[in-house]
Order: structure tokens, then sequence, then C-alpha cells
């Protein structure tokens, strides 16, 4: 069966802090953008000048986000124009994935049925099971330029065009036996089953 390719890894990035307060709002400064990463079991840790630095949701950061749930994310750099187009300047990356790939189309939950397979350097690294990250009150207010974070029924479209994967994806990584490490430019192919 043949890979079918979506694109090449542009950035990388860890959250070093979570990024949402529940009900008090969203801060991304604590992403790190990094030179390559390390997914194992337990999440991702990133390479930055010369340390490797544990992202937020990995299994041994001291604040460990979502118990394990959302160990790693990607994202396309289609839904940020997408994004943008809807919200105006959105920065590339500050929706927090950890894989931000190159695309030129829009990216949905049907092209990602199958297994996710990065291309490094020491031989595919294979992730399952994509599922769409639920947009959030707290995101969606902080890309309104919104003080505070509103409520439902005020930005309920707005939610809405995060929805079906635009917000990015969660990758399962509980199957790796050992951490592998990707690059900038190692290409992301979903192989069907």
């Amino acid at each position: 069966m043949s890979d079918a390719l979506l694109g090449s890894i542009v950035r990388l990035q860890v959250q070093r802090d979570p990024l949402k307060t529940p009900g008090a709002g969203y801060d991304p400064t604590p992403i790190l953008a990094v030179e390559a990463a390390a997914v194992g079991p337990l999440g991702m840790v990133g390479r930055h000048a010369g340390a490797w630095v544990v992202d937020a949701h990995h299994g041994a950061h001291p604040r460990s986000r979502a118990g394990g749930r959302r160990a790693l994310s990607i994202g396309f750099t289609t839904h940020y124009a997408a994004m943008a187009d809807h919200f105006g300047s959105v920065p590339l990356g500050c929706a927090g994935e950890n894989i931000i790939v190159e695309t030129d189309r829009l990216i949905g939950q049907e092209d990602l049925e199958g297994d996710l397979v990065v291309a490094t350097d020491a031989g595919p690294l294979i992730l399952t099971g994509a599922r769409v990250a639920t947009p959030c009150l707290e995101f969606t207010s902080f890309l309104l330029g919104r003080p505070g974070v509103a409520r439902r029924d005020e930005i309920a479209t707005d939610v809405a065009m995060l929805g079906e994967g635009i917000r990015g994806f969660i990758l399962q990584v509980a199957h790796l036996e050992h951490p592998m490490t990707m690059r900038l430019g190692d290409e992301v192919s979903v192989r069907g089953r």
C-alpha cells in the first residue's frame, strides 16, 4: 500500500507551560519553536539551544495536561490561512500544535484515516488515531481579541469555524516503544489501513 504525502514539517514546537486557563483566558507565550523533537510513548520533548524541553502534555511534565489524552498534536499551514481569513492575523503555531505541516489543501478527519508516517533519518515514525482537537472558548476568544473569555452563545459561529480539524488534530503515541527524533523538513504521509 502506498503512502499519500501530506507535506513537510515547517514548524516543531513545545508548550513549556499550559496555554489555557479554563474560564480565564489563553496565552500563547509559553510556545517555543524547537530545532528537533523526540516523540515517545509519553509525548514530545523539543531540542532547543542544546537542551531538551518537555512539552506540557508530556507525561513527565510537572504540570502535565490532559492525562495523556493529548500527548501530541498536528496542524497545517492551510488551516492557519483559513483562520487568518476568518479572524485576521493568526501567527503560525499560536494554536499550540506540536507539529505543523506545509500543505496546499485543507485536511479533514477523512484525510487522516490510517496511520501518519513521519519519514525521519532513523526510519518511519508511525503516529496513530488522529482525532479532531475540539476548539475551546479560550482560544477562540483569543483569536477574536476579546478580553477574558466570551460566552459560547456570543461566539458560537467562530468556535464552529475552528471545528472539523481547522484547530488541529490529536495523535496517539502510547504504542511507541521508544522515542524517535523528527526534524524540520521531514515529510509526513498517511498510510491507509
